[in-house]
């Protein structure tokens, strides 16, 4: 048995047996079922520390699980509250094994083959709560077999032959149900009444949005320079500079979260846990390095991450070009032929020349020691307590047993208190996430325990300078995010310290450009992002100058002629400002002000009515005609923020990272605003 699966069957019994009696006795059929499942690979796991309910996860063997993967779980099926069956090869007939879990609340069938008649066997399924059917072949027929299910709370059919009147029509018998079958640019040319949603359930963690530099833009039909085209090899020069920058963090010689590589050419046609199946020569369709990339952002299983730098469409592009055309590792550039748009991309990237080719040196981190059995037990324990609290404590990767923290479900009561539990374990911990969550600077005397702490998530949180004065401790800390905290100058001051410090967000803090290029110059490599300032947005928001009067026309001969009655259809036509006014208008009173509500939605402040005042502007504003630039270029942006505030409404926990995203002043203007 492989170490990642020992290690998370042997915290599985120790979550389990830490509920039971003086003995520590585990029910038979529980440990049988366990081991039974998880010497297959896939999971199953304690909800909370009482074990009396269990999470099921195919995820590490999708690509074989079928319908007799389910017969291991029918001696516990009473037991089962969470069931992810997503990716995998289970059919309508499988899901009749499923009818027997009385007290199934989640469960996943995002990309199966499942139809209208697998739903027949889930419609006693009384205790449901949240059902996932992205991507699968049900149809309005189908999804009304669903109305009986009384506590369903999330539906998503993304992606399926549900129709908006067959969501109406279940709609109707199912109020309080969030049923999402996605959006569409035709909803986002409609206002839309603001209503409650229940939040959906295990909806993606938000986090905040890492901006990024904008990629150059491929000029439409640029040329390759023929000496470079016939030089360059389209995966030593191409594709692994790309990989390099976005996926090997991940997925690289030190870190290969799924048992994925991507450092190298022979890592990458092995794949991960799904096989030989990341890239598929020949096969756009069924690579799933391409079929990953272009899922939606705030799908769980879109790469890179949403808080990831995010591969261009021309990079997506250039790998779907290098699949198409045999994914060869030694074929050049000239050799491959690549069309004309793929030919423009390939231009931009290697506009500089070829990529340097000798590689860095290589800086062996040592391997983390593995835990012993008392440390294994007290994961255990520490993970129960907070499952309790709804928040997550798991594998960093299923090859390591180094630990990350989030706390998304739970940040409205997780604060320095709850964060101590860890201090027994906290050398084992080496990502954490505590966004918008209530902890203090007292959670830096936690925090500095965890001495491998490698990423760590504060933004939108009470931390201050205070805390700061302790974090430079932290010696393999490499990101850290303050996005919106009440930290200074004086304050980051304190973690020049911290030499592997290499990115720290400090967007809407009180840090300034001169207090971040002074870090920048203690610590080698570190990118201190302080976003815009008050003036330059206010200097972008600007509406345009008014354009010099035109000079007055020559008079014309006097002639006479009969008074002319004034046409009221002429004068309703005229328009009473350009249609940038606008634009112009909406921008100065609800992007500009300290109190505007653009900023409210991008810190999740926004009452419904300012949401619903911000999506009218957002519409009218997508009507208007930009003052430069195409039109369509112009309704695709809008649309993008139309989209976001819409997820706001719904209460969807990615509306806000995806409103952040959207409104960006800058790249908007460059293409739009008259300078």
């Amino acid at each position: 048995m492989m170490k990642s699966t020992s290690f998370l069957l042997a915290l599985a019994l120790a979550l389990s047996a830490s509920a039971a009696d003086d003995k520590n006795a585990v029910d038979p059929a529980v440990a049988a079922a366990m081991q039974k499942v998880n010497a297959t690979g896939a999971s199953l796991m304690p909800v909370a520390a009482d074990a009396k309910a269990y999470r099921f996860t195919a995820l590490n063997v999708a690509k074989e699980f079928t319908d007799a993967g389910l017969d291991a779980l029918a001696p516990i099926a009473d037991k089962v509250a969470s069931l992810d069956l997503a990716r995998t090869k289970v059919t309508d007939a499988g899901l009749a094994k499923i009818a027997a879990m009385k007290g199934l609340q989640e469960l996943h069938l995002e990309n199966t083959a499942i139809s209208d008649a697998g739903l027949d066997h889930l419609k006693a399924l009384s205790s449901l709560e949240y059902l996932n059917l992205y991507n699968t072949k049900v149809t309005d027929a189908g999804i009304a077999k669903l109305a009986g299910l009384g506590k369903l709370k999330a539906l998503y059919v993304w992606q399926s032959g549900v129709t908006k009147a067959g969501v109406a029509a279940l709609k109707a018998k199912l109020p309080k149900a969030h049923i999402n079958n996605g959006w569409t640019a035709e909803d986002d040319a409609k206002p839309v009444a603001v209503v409650a949603a229940a939040p959906a359930a295990e909806t993606k963690p938000a986090a905040a949005a890492k901006p990024a530099p904008a990629a150059a833009k491929p000029a439409a039909g640029a040329k390759l320079d023929p000496e470079i085209a016939s030089k360059a090899v389209v995966y030593r020069d191409v594709i692994a500079p790309i990989m390099a920058a976005k996926c090997v963090s991940c997925h690289g010689e030190e870190k290969k979260k799924g048992k994925l590589q991507l450092h190298t050419f022979a890592a990458i046609m092995k794949g991960g846990s799904d096989g030989e199946t990341t890239v598929i020569p020949k096969n756009t369709k069924d690579s799933l390095m391409l079929v990953r990339a272009n899922l939606p952002t705030d799908d769980d299983d879109h790469m890179p991450p949403s808080d990831e730098p995010q591969l261009t469409k021309e990079e997506v592009a250039i790998m779907k070009w290098w699949i198409e055309t045999g994914a060869s590792e030694s074929l050049t550039v000239a050799a491959a032929k690549p069309a004309a748009d793929v030919e423009a991309a390939l231009a931009t990237l290697l506009a500089k020349g070829l990529p340097k080719v000798a590689a860095p040196a290589k800086v062996e981190k040592p391997k983390p020691q593995p835990l012993t059995e008392a440390e294994k037990k007290l994961v255990a324990e520490i993970t129960g307590k907070l499952q309790e609290l709804n928040a997550s404590l798991m594998p960093l990767a299923q090859d390591t047993e180094q630990l990350r923290l989030g706390v998304i479900n739970a940040a409205d009561k997780f604060g320095d208190k709850e964060l101590a539990l860890l201090a027994p374990i906290a050398k084992h911990v080496v990502w954490v996430d505590l966004a918008r969550s209530k902890v203090t600077d007292a959670a830096a005397d936690t925090l500095v325990q965890m001495v491998n702490l490698e990423r760590l998530h504060l933004e939108n949180t009470q931390f201050s300078d205070a805390g700061l004065a302790k974090l430079g401790a932290l010696q393999k800390l490499e990101y850290l995010n303050l996005y919106g905290d009440k930290v200074t100058d004086a304050g980051i001051s304190k973690l020049a310290a911290a030499k592997a410090l290499k990115k720290l967000f400090v967007w809407q803090t009180g840090v300034t450009k001169n207090g971040a290029t002074a870090l920048e110059g203690q610590v080698p490599g570190l990118k201190v992002n302080v976003g815009l300032s008050e003036a330059e947005i206010a200097k972008l928001t600007a509406p345009p100058p008014a354009p010099p009067p035109a000079p007055a026309p020559a008079p014309a001969p006097a002639k006479k002629e009969e008074p002319k009655k004034a046409d009221p259809k002429a004068a309703a036509a005229k328009p009473a400002a350009a249609e940038s006014d606008v634009i112009a208008a909406a921008m100065k009173k609800y992007h500009k002000p300290d109190d505007a509500i653009c900023k409210k939605a991008s810190a999740g402040t926004a009452s419904d009515a300012e949401l619903a005042t911000l999506l009218k502007v957002y519409q009218d504003m997508c009507a208007a005609m930009p003052p430069k630039g195409d039109k369509a270029a112009w309704v695709k942006k809008c649309q993008t923020v139309i989209g976001a505030v819409k997820k706001i409404q719904a209460k969807d926990a990615t509306g806000v990272a995806a409103f952040k995203e959207a409104v960006n002043c800058k790249a908007c203007h460059t293409d739009h605003k008259n300078s």
